[in-house]
């Protein structure tokens, strides 16, 4: 063994220790396995961080369990989690890239395999990790700024184009695993176990590096700003073909990057996990959320039933295909719940959603996808479907209820309609804009909800600003591609629902932040003419107070309108 490097045996962990005396290593020991001593920093199944702290040093042990039988195995011939990390952190070490220093590794083994491990590091003082400090960037006064967020992203990126230029290929870039020392400029690297160095890095292995990082930002970085950041990784190419190819291909693996995380994200919600379960009970088929118990379930779906029975209240709607309640949480004042029922007449569809994801089942998943994508919509609870002999009886698709809520029709009859009630006109065109932003954050989502009428919208009104609720998720469609006969769809069911209570010049302004245009083109003024005509069609037979065909005149002298 090198004479720098120092060998233990703690609590049947066998340890190499690098520049650490042996008293602070056993005071640490003590602390780590001891009830108190440390500051537990995260703490996951398979993975524990915690942070040791004496004589104003500090140090972080990161613990890995093998998560089953089969990593034990891989252990024997593969080196552990944290033998990884400490051998690519004595490697950045003697490249001269910084990174916290490793100062020992432990493994706990049985018959060769390896249990559990250990990597202790020592702690930069006063870091914080890049995104926190983009987070202060963006939240402190211009004036109060000790650099510009500009000026700290080309940094960032400057430092990344060095990793590169090193050989370097981390896998797992992201800013939370780049720490910021007290200058700026001070880049540490972290999290190594994914690390690669080779003598040139590959092109594919940079995009995907800088496309990590430029994800984990864009929460707090403008569109401009990212742009900018790819800019100044590319700066050193000549050819304008190879910039344009360039960003094309970041932009590309951030949106594969933004879709694998959103499909982990939401497909959680069918399987055995944390936060969801999934079980056989009787002749039920459920998908619920783990704080919730059966129990409660069963009585729900008894009021429910009763309601429907009895004609409560509380019914919202009652056919041969759906049924929905209200229902009151017991011992949980002021809390709903809402049930929808779904029944099947047909003998075929019977047969067939057994093999095909069923309109309950579908409103579950598409639930929790929008969830995912930060669209507001209820909170879904379970998914419970009644089963007899392979076939699928009904659907029950459970969801919390909204407060302070109306559907989007009454809220604008009764807040815009109301002729005795005069509303400011700024208000009406900030509630069109945040409609309009709405819609368009469906679509830039690749969402298509193909029943967006005005009742499948909710609005809840804050002091300064509205938010948007979507219901009738058995038909919300995902990884779309948002046509433009899709487009034309979803506008014209909301533009036959508003005509009465919105001016032909409310609707202009709302397709213009939708758009995203000032002027109106030609593409435009031909999607404004389709809407209109397919508003027309929907509000065929009805009186139309304000023409909605006169709105197509209005739209080509748009371009003067503010």
């Amino acid at each position: 063994m090198h004479k720098e490097f120092t060998r233990y045996v703690f609590n049947n962990i066998q340890w190499v220790v690098k520049d650490l005396k042996p008293d602070v290593f056993s005071d640490m020991m003590g602390a780590v396995f001891g009830s108190n001593g440390c500051e537990i920093i995260r703490s996951e199944p398979y993975k524990k961080i915690q942070k040791y702290t004496k004589n104003n040093e500090s140090f972080f042990i990161k613990q890995y369990a093998a998560k089953s039988g089969i990593d034990a195995v891989k252990s024997v011939f593969t080196p552990s989690k944290a033998k990884k990390e400490w051998n690519n952190g004595l490697l950045l070490l003697k490249k001269q890239i910084s990174t916290p220093e490793p100062v020992a590794v432990g493994e706990r083994k049985r018959l060769g395999a390896v249990k559990d491990c250990y990597i202790i590091t020592r702690a930069i003082p006063d870091s914080v990790t890049g995104k926190e400090r983009l987070i202060t960037l963006r939240q402190s006064p211009e004036g109060n700024r000790s650099v510009s967020k500009g000026l700290f992203l080309k940094k960032l990126i400057s430092y990344v184009k060095t990793l590169h230029a090193c050989g370097l290929y981390h896998g797992e870039l992201h800013a939370e695993n780049v720490l910021v020392g007290k200058n700026d400029g001070d880049f540490y690297l972290i999290d190594l176990g994914r690390v690669i160095c080779r003598e040139k890095t590959p092109t594919a292995w940079k995009i995907y590096d800088l496309s990590r990082l430029l994800y984990s930002i864009l929460d707090v970085c403008t569109p401009d700003e990212i742009i900018s950041a790819i800019d100044d990784y590319a700066d050193d190419m000549s050819n304008t073909v190879s910039k344009k190819s360039f960003h094309s291909a970041v932009f590309g693996q951030i949106r594969r990057i933004k879709q694998r995380h959103w499909d982990g994200k939401t497909r959680k919600c069918l399987r055995n996990n944390a936060l969801f379960k999934t079980m056989t009970h009787n002749k039920y088929a459920i998908n619920m959320r783990r704080e919730w118990d059966i129990t409660a379930l069963e009585g729900l779906l008894g009021r429910h039933t009763d309601s429907l029975v009895k004609r409560r209240d509380n019914v919202i709607k009652l056919s041969h295909k759906t049924a929905i309640t209200h229902l009151p949480l017991s011992g949980e004042s002021g809390k709903l719940v809402c049930i929808k029922e779904y029944r099947y007449p047909s003998t075929f569809k019977k047969c067939c959603y057994p093999f095909f994801r069923s309109p309950a089942r579908n409103a579950w998943f598409a639930a929790h996808g929008l969830i995912a994508a930060d669209v507001h919509t209820p909170k879904p609870i379970a998914l419970i479907e009644e089963k007899r002999t392979g076939m699928i009886r009904k659907s029950f698709f459970i969801t919390e209820g909204i407060f302070d809520c109306r559907p989007c029709y009454k809220y604008i009859r009764n807040t815009f309609g109301n002729r005795e009630k005069e509303v400011a006109f700024p208000v009406k065109r900030r509630f069109a804009a945040c409609l309009a932003v709405s819609f368009r954050q469906l679509h830039d989502a690749a969402i298509y909800h193909g029943d967006l009428k005005e009742s499948n919208i909710m609005v809840r009104e804050l002091p300064d600003a509205w938010d948007f609720f979507y219901l009738g998720m058995d038909r919300v469609y995902f990884n779309k591609n948002i046509t433009r006969r899709r487009k034309i769809k979803n506008l014209s069911q909301l533009n036959a629902s508003v005509h009465n209570y919105f001016t032909r010049t409310d609707r202009l302004r709302f397709y213009k932040v939708y758009a995203g245009v000032q002027t109106l083109g030609n593409k435009d003024k031909q999607i404004v003419k389709a809407i209109i005509a397919l508003s027309k069609k929907r509000n065929a037979g009805k009186v139309v107070k304000n023409d909605v065909l006169s709105i197509h005149s209005h739209a080509e002298r748009g371009n003067e309108l503010v």
